[in-house]
């Protein structure tokens, strides 16, 4: 019954309170005029753009903020062109826009002068790097904030920072920094009794020791956070905290105390109509009755949560809802149900931001297979975690990389900016000391003579030192391009590095996970010796790719190192044809595919022997990979005596290339597919067949259509009369490597 009084006055006051807010803008857009540039103006439209945001009329918010911006600059009105460009940087944010923030910031930027705007302008920049998912770099503007307020005594602020930058660490992963900053908040607000902060640390520092498994310091912030939302009515912290006291309780297996906590929040989420909250409060209560062994309940309770979910539009939530009914299945060796469920979760993730949810995910459907019995498709799921956790492990890294390097280059920026700007202000002295020279010499006419010649010295002086300035500000442009020549030759390098990285990390490591996941399997379970045949043949296959792999990795490597260097001799085409065919034969037959030859014994290239055979192998691999049982592969050769070039063609059968992908296939960026037999690769093999072709003054390009397959076409030159006209006793012998 209280409850429907409390929504009853809710519905009867809403109206009120939303017809006085409209009351407000009407009265606000009858009085404002935007052509009287006076202070005031600029402050009322501010204040009635605030209003149209909250109320969803952002159009017309971002037309009085720019008319609040010309009334502003007309009536010279720094602190209000201050305050607009700030405003629109807000708005730009609150938005989703970024970008279009951080141009805002930097028109900023240029009017601000007091302590208390710069401090406006780190706390502005620091939320733009985070919605930016830029983390360091918003780090280190919550470091300038939190020592700008520090020093004007804003010990309040520092505290609201020191949230700030404990949310930050926790974006990073690191709970030991973040900890501590929500521990400083914490001590102030006690120092301050501060009621409303000290409940939001307490929950803060008590989540934290949650993720870090202390339970009990958990269990002991976060009632005091309880206590003091309680006493002083704050319910939005109240509700934070209350699930994360069910969450503790249940980990330590007082279900009733955690049902209690739910049940409080959940009351508190129905009375403000929080979706998010409640959502939350079923998930968690159906994971509770779950360990307490109420399967019906728990069941019930987490499809709630996963249909309210759906509906609001909550990916994360249904995820894990989903994951929840999984595992409920899974603990009842239901595995049929279970694998239905985690196949559910892993279709919500669809983009690239859900990645380290898809590394949960990919664990759970191995773990499902895995009980299931199916022991291929375990392996399989298992490979695909241990792929996109390396991935995951690499992009991450490199991104903190970049960042940080663009914070070195910020700082050096600044500190060059200082030398210059004391430079000028030496400058400025020096002639502010020749005005007043100056103006002492008109006062009498006795020491004119004199006052001459301290001008003629002092002009001197001043010469000198902008003839210093000047060869200083060459002196750091030179620097500047050294420095931008070098970060370019170091960005060429870092991008060789962490290709190479990325390359060992994803590919090379396969056929490693595979025989680990195999070991784990076999020791784990008594296989069959028909399932360790059929697992045993998907390691063989990617042993064969990690030695194809091998060879391009290191050719790559090398090219990129010390540059393509040529060997080049005049050689029967059909011998280094011949030589790949006969090696990759083994691989052909594996797969139900078959080779064919047509280059005839007298056509001759001059080129680099190695490097020849390593594109034919590369090519022949690639259709192989694409081509399915039956098909068949045949490597044709023609001689242009016209062009003096030779043209090899590789033609397959198989599925084709789509044509949105043909764009990226012969470019720089790294691309790679699987193949008909789930087959992978490291995007490298024709990566180098085009930059080895092109070395020897050929060219490569290819011709497909799907479903009809591919022609791959290089060319490369013939033996040339000059060449010809050579003595067989100076041609050095075409020798093929032993293995």
């Amino acid at each position: 019954m209280n409850r429907v009084l409390l929504h009853l006055l809710v519905a009867l006051l809403l109206p009120v309170s939303m017809y006085a807010q409209n009351g407000t803008i009407d009265s606000l857009r009858t009085h404002i005029n935007p052509a009287i540039p006076e202070p005031e103006t600029v402050v009322s439209i501010l204040e009635l753009s605030s209003l149209l945001i909250e109320n969803g009329q952002v159009d017309e918010a971002r037309e009085w903020l720019r008319l609040g911006y010309e009334a502003a600059e007309r009536a010279e009105y720094r602190e209000g062109t201050f305050n607009v460009l700030m405003s629109f940087g807000n708005f730009y944010l609150a938005q989703g826009q970024p970008d279009s923030a951080s141009v805002m910031l930097l028109q900023a930027e240029l009017v601000a002068t007091t302590p208390y705007e710069r401090n406006s302008l780190y706390n502005f920049r620091a939320e733009t790097y985070n919605k930016k998912g830029r983390p360091v770099l918003a780090l280190e503007q919550l470091e300038r904030a939190i020592s700008l307020s520090d020093s004007l005594g804003s010990r309040e602020e520092v505290a609201r920072l020191n949230i700030m930058m404990g949310n930050t660490f926790s974006s990073l992963g690191d709970h030991t920094e973040a900890l501590r900053a929500y521990y400083n908040a914490l001590e102030f607000a006690e120092q301050q009794s501060d009621s409303a902060l000290m409940a939001i640390a307490n929950n803060l520092v008590g989540w934290k020791f949650q993720d870090i498994n202390n339970a009990g310091q958990s269990e002991y912030f976060l009632h005091r956070a309880e206590d003091v939302s309680r006493s002083i009515g704050d319910n939005t912290t109240l509700k934070a905290a209350l699930i994360n006291l069910g969450i503790v309780y249940t980990s330590k297996g007082d279900y009733t105390g955690a049902e209690e906590f739910f049940n409080e929040s959940l009351q508190l989420a129905n009375a403000t109509d929080d979706t998010d909250a409640q959502i939350q409060n079923f998930y968690n209560l159906g994971l509770m009755e779950n360990h307490r062994g109420n399967l019906g309940e728990a069941r019930r309770l987490l499809m709630f949560a996963l249909d309210e979910s759906r509906n609001a539009g909550l990916v994360e939530s249904e995820f894990y809802s989903a994951t929840g009914l999984g595992n409920l299945e899974l603990g009842q060796g239901n595995t049929v149900q279970a694998i239905r469920w985690f196949a559910r979760a892993n279709q919500v993730l669809d983009s690239d931001r859900f990645n380290t949810l898809r590394l949960l995910s990919y664990g759970n459907l191995h773990r499902a297979y895995r009980e299931a019995g199916n022991f291929s498709e375990s392996l399989r799921w298992l490979e695909q975690r241990n792929e996109i956790n390396d991935s995951l492990n690499t992009t991450e890294k490199a991104r903190l990389l970049a960042e940080y390097e663009t914070l070195f280059n910020m700082k050096r920026t600044e500190q060059q900016a200082e030398v210059l700007r004391a430079r000028e202000e030496q400058a400025q002295e020096q002639l502010r000391l020749q005005r007043l020279f100056i103006a002492f010499a008109l006062s009498g006419g006795a020491i004119l003579l004199i006052t001459a010649l301290f001008l003629v010295r002092s002009n001197n002086k001043r010469k000198e030192v902008n003839e210093e300035l000047q060869h200083s500000n060459e002196q750091l442009n030179s620097m500047n391009n050294t420095v931008q020549e070098q970060n370019k030759e170091l960005e060429q390098i870092n991008d060789i590095k962490n290709k190479l990285f990325a390359i060992i990390a994803h590919d090379l490591r396969g056929p490693l996970s595979s025989l680990q996941s195999l070991l784990y399997l076999i020791r784990d379970h008594n296989l069959s010796k028909s399932e360790i045949d059929e697992i045993s043949k998907t390691v063989e296959r990617n042993l064969h790719e990690n030695a194809s792999m091998m060879d391009n990795l290191l050719a790559w490597a090398q090219a990129q190192m010390n540059g393509i260097k040529l060997n080049v001799r005049d050689f029967p085409l059909q011998q280094g044809v011949k030589s790949v065919t006969d090696q990759i034969q083994f691989q052909a037959e594996k797969k139900g595919v078959k080779l064919e030859m047509h280059v005839e014994r007298s056509i001759e290239v001059n080129a680099d022997y190695d490097m020849i055979k390593l594109v034919v192998r590369n090519l022949i691999a690639n259709a192989i990979k694409f081509s399915e049982k039956g098909d068949t592969i045949t490597v044709k050769a023609i001689s242009d005596n016209e062009t003096g070039m030779s043209e090899i063609r590789v033609v397959d059968e198989g599925v084709g290339i789509k044509e949105e992908d043909q764009e990226k296939l012969l470019s720089k960026q790294h691309y790679t597919k699987r193949g008909t037999d789930n087959e992978k690769g490291s995007g490298l093999g024709l990566m180098l067949c085009k930059e080895f072709i092109e070395s020897h003054g050929g060219k490569l390009w290819f011709e497909s259509k799907v479903g009809v397959g591919t022609t791959f076409i290089f060319t490369i030159p013939l033996v040339t009369k000059e060449d010809e006209s050579r003595g067989e006793d100076d041609k050095e012998p075409v020798l093929e490597n032993q293995r």
